[in-house]
């Protein structure tokens, strides 16, 4: 909604256009002032989008008030409505920034053209100015995606680790952290969900838990930080105090010291979780820098050691196994140790399995499989991993079960019967194929449900229109593929969701501007419409007239 000062040292020409304007354009908010000293009152109280305003008034011209709307509200387009056609105040009032110039002897239709005039530029610099800070937020939003998913590679050793590489992409990237210097490596779990939230909510939750982290040590942490997996999130940590990046294998006191007190900080930041997020989060950071090329295995061993046995419970504070100064004999020893806890990591799966996500499940199923076969494990470990992977799905079939079509091709006697005499390579099939079923049959309801998913789609837009009803919330809302829940909305409700949306907000508008004294900027919220303007040309489309001659007729 745009708003209009009217400005003239006469009454009777200020009442006269505003009777005019409000039936002519009742989207206009329209303010009145009989004087210039009136109207910078109201100026200096409200936002003014269009002036239209006198040139000769007692104590101050028009052309005299120009400068200080513009100085005020830049963008305020100024129209002077006078009786002297003289170049002396055109010329004034063009070159100090106004709009435009009207004789007051012109029609009404002249004077809603120049107004007309002054919208459509509006509209124009709006849409400019929203493109821009679009563009801003889209650029802000892709290098942090960047900085998240190239921290993510570095720790699963899927990005090169050389010096001169990591230095180039740090660069690239614009991250705070320094190539030169090694980092600390810190991994947060989320102990339980307590059923809170869909995937895009949850992933919501383990933002705000980066931005906790970051603004709690902020003061003497530089970071970058990543999601690894739907329950982690792994950060890199250096000091701020250049004194202390030293990077070297026996830290200094002040080195220490940092190190404690980032550990402290880990308590008050469990606790911003609980009361910010409403999330119980769990810690291990390693007490020795890490060089980027070991990332990777610095990343293994505190996964290894917060999903194990001393990661067990809620709001833990672990250190790394990596002791500062251990000597070579004792990183092999941790090593091997952390070696046979790769099979913690079988819990994961369900969590993948549960949520739909098949890109991590298998990478994380071949991570499983190769290491047990490249170790060369005994049959004993062959039937540990087997009906460790059994569990993960007859776990998830208790919470899901399956129809008996879905059943037969499953095998579920397969699932209770282990057959060590599998290869390595069978194993993994099998259980590849078996996750592929699942995934598949997550996409696809019965066909007497689809009707259900449609009412209950049309149901929560119905009830929600104020609010996100896109295809990505709505897929959301019912656990389907977004594109898949398009097709199968449209052959089951036999219109696209688009479309049925906008019958929705229609219909509501029209149920509002009948039976409500809502005004029309609040009935265009009401129905999904944060511009006024918008839902006007929206509700014209659809219904041949604006909300107003909608309403009063």
């Amino acid at each position: 909604m745009y708003r209009m000062l009217i400005v003239d040292d006469l009454p009777v020409i200020v009442e006269g256009l505003v009777k005019m304007f409000g039936k002519r354009k009742p989207e206009l908010e329209l303010y009145q002032a009989y004087s210039a000293h009136q109207a910078l009152e109201v100026l200096n109280r409200t936002r003014i989008d269009i002036v239209l305003s006198d040139i000769r008034m007692p104590g101050m011209e028009g052309t005299e008030l120009l400068p200080e709307i513009k100085r005020q509200w830049p963008l305020c387009k100024v129209i002077f409505l006078t009786s002297f056609d003289d170049f002396h105040y055109i010329k004034d009032a063009i070159s100090g920034g106004g709009f435009d110039y009207l004789l007051k002897t012109e029609s009404d239709d002249e004077i809603i053209r120049s107004i007309d005039k002054a919208i459509a530029e509006l509209d124009a610099q709006a849409e400019a100015n929203r493109k821009l800070l679009e563009a801003n937020f889209r650029s802000r939003k892709a290098i942090s995606l960047l900085q998240q998913q190239y921290v993510n590679e570095l720790l699963r050793g899927k990005a090169s680790l050389a010096e001169s590489s990591v230095r180039t992409r740090i660069r690239e990237l614009e991250m705070s952290l320094s190539a030169e210097l090694p980092v600390y490596v810190l991994l947060g779990r989320i102990d339980s969900w307590g059923g809170k939230g869909t995937l895009e909510g949850r992933k919501l939750m383990l933002y705000a838990v980066q931005n906790i982290v970051a603004e709690t040590l902020r003061l003497k942490v530089k970071l970058a930080s990543s999601e690894v997996d739907g329950w982690n999130v792994a950060w890199l940590l250096q000091p701020t105090d250049p004194n202390l990046e030293k990077g070297e294998n026996s830290p200094n006191e002040a080195e220490k010291n940092w190190f404690e007190w980032v550990y402290e900080e880990l308590d008050a930041i469990q606790a911003n979780c609980r009361e910010a997020v409403g999330l119980e989060v769990s810690f291990a950071i390693g007490p020795a820098v890490v060089r980027w090329d070991s990332l990777p295995e610095a990343y293994d061993e505190l996964l290894s050691l917060l999903w194990g046995e001393q990661g067990t419970g809620s709001e833990v504070r672990l250190r790394g196994l990596t002791r500062l100064g251990a000597p070579r004999s004792s990183l092999e020893a941790a090593k091997t140790k952390l070696a046979n806890r790769k099979m913690k990591k079988i819990g994961l799966l369900g969590h993948y399995l549960e949520n739909g996500e098949k890109a991590d499940f298998d990478s994380l199923l071949d991570e499983i499989i190769d290491h047990a076969a490249d170790e060369n494990r005994s049959g004993f470990v062959k039937l540990e991993v087997y009906h460790s992977l059994a569990s993960v799905f007859l776990s998830y079939l208790n919470q899901y079960p399956p129809d008996g079509k879905l059943a037969a091709q499953i095998g579920l006697d397969r699932l209770s019967h282990a057959d060590v005499n599998l290869s390595w390579e069978e194993l993994r099939s099998y259980f590849r194929k078996l996750a592929e079923l699942l995934f598949d049959n997550r996409d696809q309801p019965a066909a007497q449900d689809e009707h259900i998913v449609v009412l209950r789609i049309n149901e929560y837009i119905d009830t929600h229109l104020a609010e996100d009803v896109s295809l990505a919330k709505l897929a959301g809302i019912v656990h389907l593929n977004p594109s898949y829940l398009s097709r199968l909305y449209k052959r089951t409700a036999g219109i696209g969701l688009s479309e049925y949306i906008n019958m929705a907000r229609t219909e509501k508008a029209k149920e509002l501007l009948k039976h409500s004294a809502y005004k029309i900027y609040e009935i265009s919220a009401m129905v999904g419409y944060d511009s006024r303007l918008s839902f006007i040309r929206f509700f014209k489309t659809n219904m041949g007239m604006t909300p107003q001659e909608y309403r009063d007729s």
